[in-house]
Order: structure tokens, then C-alpha cells, then sequence
């Protein structure tokens, strides 16, 4: 077998001990935290406080709230300062005043470190606008001010490390979302790049703190990203990228060019530049003597949010992270959680085991991979020696795979939700002897989401949910979510309804017993394919989590609502029994053996299903 080419953590997570549920027939237990690793945000280098430069390395967790590392270039010692508030940062500067400055998600909130007052860690600076969640990017004005562009009413604001006045500067753009990038030229103003939807260039003047357009009419942005990307490069000047359509920035005129300039390398005030860094590693290239140099360094991490849990090959669990992307395996025959690898998208969405090896479909851009446990190394990649094997995007239309299921012929369908700035998600037919997409239907729903599937034997029916909803930056344009069949014979939609008036969508969809499960919110819907009509209506006892429900044994299903576990006798097409986690269930979803397993936050969690309930889960 080939050796490991890169890191693979092989980790026994220490098991806390069982919590009780109020329902004492089952039992909750925690798996503990299976992956460590933190997202890393970005890379700067920023005065150490001591007069000289040091590397920060800006992550993010959810176990914890985000931290900063402060690596001194030379020796790799490492400080890390952890934040009181935010679970990670986008906006990243040092800043004029030398003080190293973080703009946050779920906040949008300005954070601040001073080398030269390391004692008093990262402090919150404050919110510059009260309507903003995402602070995306900073860049430093003429006036030494601080800028950054929003989401989600794609503002402007201003932060001023002088006085410390913080300024919301009102949104760029009438209807779009994303302010996603900006610059400041060598004339003081400040370019502003828009998306995602239509997308837009906006210059916009501190001295009169008025904006405006800049976008050349007629010109239109790379399928399936309308945004307009603004950078400063080596010359100084200003670029924006809209498509395929490169321009300079001239003062407040945009002047189409066929090349720009390399963006500026990172460059200690030695001459040595930073020519790749890594969690925990960087390497330093000394232009003057051509010796490049790796250090490494060491940081602790709380925990990676668990995004999606799923069954695999062998009867074990596996899960992946979110930002960062990172793959992990539970066995419940030996008690030990692996940390596997890390793989280069955001999250996997969906997960389907074939033959012993499983197929993982991750955002962006729905991209398909399978990963063969048989062979002893992770490393992945296109080449045929790599594991897991990327094959590529399933299709227009796809972006967040969230469902993906087996239908006829073995073929694997896949359901998502669009790209950033489209209406309408596809259905994906996978053929796993060749893997590739062999057919693809985009609009099955108009201008909606593809969120969940199930396909029903006897009637030889794909159906499934849709979510009245696009990709980001967009609004939803339709009143409700649907719920529909597709036949394969056909390769046509032959069934669309509204089960639930104004739902924004199904989350999970299942067949067994010749009836279809769906849901909407706290209820369960049970629906006859011969009468393509709702039979009964079953309350649950929580929001249902997507994804999270499946067939336990003869005659029962098993779910997850938000608030915990509950199980449905198919016979009678009731609830026989509940129970309420220790946590919020925040996604699933896997069935073996005798339990239920679930994500919540960084741990990963499982709850043994009462004796009365029990049955051969796979």
C-alpha cells in the first residue's frame, strides 16, 4: 500500500460519561469531539509589539469562539489568543495604528489585538451597523480609517482607530446582498465589488461619502457566481474581475485590460516572502539567498462544527466537519472516532456507501467523491492512486448537494439547491459504474430548491421536497415549498403539491411500507402514492432535522427533531416513542445497530433506542 501522503489523525475519543434521558427506557451518550484542527480564516504579517514582525494565523471553531496565533517567524514559537466573541472571522488586517484587527460572522462585529498589550488579549471594538452579520474584508483608507463591505444589505462601513468612531456608510447597492470585496486606490477611494445575484462595481468617494456604479454596460459575470471581485495589486492599482472581463481602475472609470499584475506577496520587511502557509506550518522563501525554509507551529482547538453524520461502509458512522472540511469515522464495534483528512470544499452535504467504499458530495459546487476505507492512506485528489477520488461537479444547478439516494437501476440521484445568485436546483442522475452524471434535470420545482428525496418501490417514483428558496444573494420568488414525484421512465415531474401552506421547505423525506414520510416543521406527513394524496398528519415534538429519518427494524422509522429522538410505528402510523437530548440535535443523521447517532456542535452524539424499539437497523 502507498504510504500517507498527508495528515491523517487517528484519535481513541475518550467517552464521557452516559447522560440519562427524562425518558429513561433509552439512553444518551456523548461520542466526545472528533475533530481539532480549527478553520484557518488567513495569514498576515503584523508588528509583534516588540519591534519586529510576526505571522497571525486567524481561525476559526465552534467548540470555542475564533483565536488568533501569533508565530514568531524565526523559531515558530507560537502565542494564541483566544476571543471572547465571534465563531470566526473573515475581515483580517493589521491595521495603521500596528494593532491586528478581525471582523466576525454571526455578529459583525469589529475585534481588535494589540501586540504590544498581548495581556489584554482580543477586544470586542464594537458593531458598525446593526443590520450587518458578515464583515467580509477590510482594507485601509487614505484617511486611516478602516473599510469593510457586509452582508446581508451589501453596505459599506468605516472604522477610525484614531477616534474610535465607527460609521455605517449605508448600502452600496439597492437589492443585492454581498458587499464581498473592497480596495482602497491610490486615490483614496474605495472600491466596493457586489454580488451575487446581478453583481455590480462601486466606487465610493470619503470626501463626499457618496457611491456610484462603475460596471460597463453589457457586461455579465461567470455562470453561476454574478459577483464582482475588486483586489489591489503589485502596481498599486486597483483590478476588478467580472466574468471572464478583467478591468483597471482609473480613478472612477473602468478600463477593460487583457492582464493585471500579480496581487502582492506577503514580504517581511527583510525581503523574505511567506510562500505557502497551512494549519500549523508555513514556509519563508529568502529571495537574496533562494533557501526556502519550513517551520511549524502549534495551536490548540476547541472543536469543528459537525455538519452532516451518515452510514458507511463496515457499519460505522462517518461525519464531516464545516470550514474546515474534514472527513471523521466512528466504529461503533471498537469504540474509536478517527480523524481521516480534510478534503478542499466547505462541508459534505450528502453521503452514500456503494460496494464498501462511500461516495461523499460536498459544497461548493456539488462536487462528487468516493472514499475507499479498504486502502490505508487518505489523500485526495483526481489521480487514480488518490483516496478519496474526486470526480468533478454533478451539474447546473447544483451547488449544495442535500440529497442523495438510490433509485432505480442503481443509478444515484442527487437533489440540490442552485448556485449563488440563481433560482432553481436540479435533480442529478449519477451513474455509479461510470461515475458520471448521466442525466440532469434542472426547474423540476420552478425556481426552488431540491432538499430532499426518497425513491418508492412500488410505484417506481422519485419523491421529494423542494425549498422555496435559491442560492445566496437571491430572494425567494415563490410563496411555498412543494412537495413532488418524478419518474424515471418518464424523466418528468408527475406530481407537485403544497402539503403545508407557506412552508419554506421538506427537510427529510422517506418511503417504506408502500407510503411516503415527509415533513414540514413539527409535522410529519403521511402520503399514499396511489391516491397521491396526505393520509394522516403526525405531530412531532420539534422542528425535524433534514436528512434525519429512516427505517429502524420492521415496522418503525426513527427521526430527529431538534429537540431529540422519536420513533413512528408504520402499522398504525404513530408515535410510540420520544426522547428529549441533553442537546440540540443539529444535524444527522445514521442508524446502527441498536442507536441513533446526531451532531451536535463540535461532539458527536448517539442515543440507544429502548429495548421496545430495537430492531436490525442495517
Amino acid at each position: 500500500m502507498k504510504p500517507c501522503t498527508c495528515l491523517v489523525l487517528c484519535v481513541a475519543v475518550a467517552l464521557a460519561p452516559p447522560l440519562l434521558a427524562a425518558d429513561d427506557a433509552g439512553r444518551f451518550e456523548s461520542l466526545g469531539v472528533p475533530v481539532r484542527v480549527g478553520g484557518l480564516m488567513g495569514c498576515i504579517i503584523g508588528p509583534d509589539g516588540r519591534g519586529s514582525e510576526a505571522l497571525y494565523f486567524n481561525f476559526n471553531q465552534t467548540g470555542g469562539k475564533l483565536f488568533l496565533v501569533q508565530v514568531n517567524p524565526d523559531t515558530g514559537e507560537a502565542r494564541q489568543f483566544n476571543a471572547p466573541e465571534g465563531p470566526g472571522a473573515w475581515a483580517f488586517i493589521a491595521g495603521p495604528d500596528e494593532r491586528i484587527y478581525l471582523g466576525t460572522w454571526d455578529g459583525g462585529l469589529i475585534l481588535r489585538f494589540d501586540p504590544k498589550q498581548p495581556d489584554k488579549g482580543i477586544e470586542v471594538v464594537g458593531k458598525p451597523s446593526a443590520s450587518e452579520s458578515y464583515l467580509w474584508q477590510y482594507d485601509v483608507g487614505e484617511d486611516g480609517k478602516l473599510y469593510a463591505c457586509t452582508y446581508p444589505q451589501a453596505k459599506l462601513v468605516s472604522f477610525d482607530p484614531k477616534s474610535g468612531a465607527m460609521e455605517d456608510l449605508d448600502r452600496m447597492h439597492p437589492t443585492e446582498m454581498y458587499s464581498r470585496s473592497v480596495a482602497v486606490g491610490p486615490n483614496g477611494k474605495v472600491y466596493v465589488g457586489i454580488g451575487t445575484s446581478i453583481g455590480d462595481l462601486v466606487v465610493f468617494d470619503p470626501a463626499t461619502k457618496k457611491h456610484r456604479s462603475l460596471l460597463p454596460p453589457g457586461l455579465e459575470g461567470a455562470k453561476g457566481w454574478s459577483t464582482v471581485g475588486v483586489s489591489r495589486r503589485s502596481d498599486g492599482n486597483v483590478y476588478a474581475e467580472f466574468g471572464t472581463n478583467l478591468m483597471r481602475l482609473d480613478d472612477e472609470t473602468a478600463v477593460r485590460v487583457s492582464t493585471a499584475p500579480e496581487r502582492p506577496p506577503m514580504k517581511f520587511r527583510d525581503g523574505r516572502v511567506v510562500t505557502s502557509f497551512e494549519r500549523g506550518r508555513f514556509t519563508l522563501r529568502d529571495p537574496r539567498t533562494g533557501k526556502t525554509e519550513e517551520r511549524k507551529f502549534k495551536y490548540e482547538a476547541n472543536g469543528d462544527l459537525i455538519f452532516v453524520v451518515g452510514v458507511g461502509p463496515s457499519n460505522c458512522v462517518y461525519g464531516s466537519t464545516a470550514m474546515p472540511l474534514e472527513v471523521f469515522r466512528y466504529d461503533p464495534a471498537v469504540n474509536r472516532s478517527e480523524h481521516l483528512g480534510p478534503m478542499p470544499g466547505g462541508e459534505v452535504y450528502s453521503m452514500l456507501e456503494r460496494d464498501g467504499k462511500l461516495y461523499l458530495c460536498y459544497y461548493g459546487g456539488a462536487i462528487m467523491n468516493l472514499y475507499d476505507p479498504a486502502k490505508a492512506f487518505w489523500k485526495f485528489g483526481s489521480d487514480a492512486d488518490s483516496n478519496p477520488i474526486t470526480f468533478g461537479g454533478v451539474g447546473d444547478g447544483h451547488l449544495r448537494p442535500r440529497a442523495m439516494i438510490y433509485g432505480p437501476a442503481g443509478l444515484i440521484y442527487v437533489g440540490s439547491e442552485p448556485p449563488y445568485g440563481q433560482l432553481g436546483g436540479a435533480i442529478g442522475v449519477w451513474d455509479p459504474k461510470q461515475n458520471k452524471t448521466i442525466e440532469n434535470y434542472r426547474h423540476v420545482i420552478t425556481n426552488q430548491s431540491l432538499v430532499s428525496l426518497a425513491w418508492e418501490t412500488n410505484s417506481g417514483l422519485i419523491f421529494g421536497g423542494s425549498g422555496n428558496y435559491g442560492g445566496g444573494g437571491t430572494k425567494s420568488s415563490e410563496k411555498e415549498a412543494t412537495f413532488f414525484a418524478f419518474d424515471p421512465r418518464k424523466k418528468q415531474k408527475v406530481f407537485e403539491a403544497a402539503l403545508a401552506p407557506g412552508a419554506r421547505n421538506y427537510p427529510a423525506t422517506f418511503a417504506a411500507k408502500g407510503k411516503v414520510y415527509t415533513s414540514v416543521g413539527d409535522k410529519l406527513f403521511v402520503f399514499d402514492p396511489k391516491m397521491m394524496s396526505v393520509t394522516k398528519t403526525v405531530q412531532l415534538a420539534g422542528t425535524q432535522v433534514e436528512i434525519s429519518l429512516g427505517q429502524a427494524g420492521a415496522g418503525r422509522l426513527v427521526g430527529l427533531t431538534s429537540k431529540g429522538v422519536y420513533v413512528l410505528d408504520t402499522a398504525r402510523d404513530e408515535i410510540v416513542h420520544t426522547a428529549n437530548a441533553p442537546v440540540r440535535v443539529a444535524c444527522g443523521f445514521a442508524l446502527v445497530g441498536d442507536a441513533v447517532y446526531f451532531g451536535s456542535g463540535p461532539t458527536l452524539w448517539r442515543y440507544h433506542l429502548p429495548a421496545s424499539e430495537k430492531g436490525n437497523t442495517r
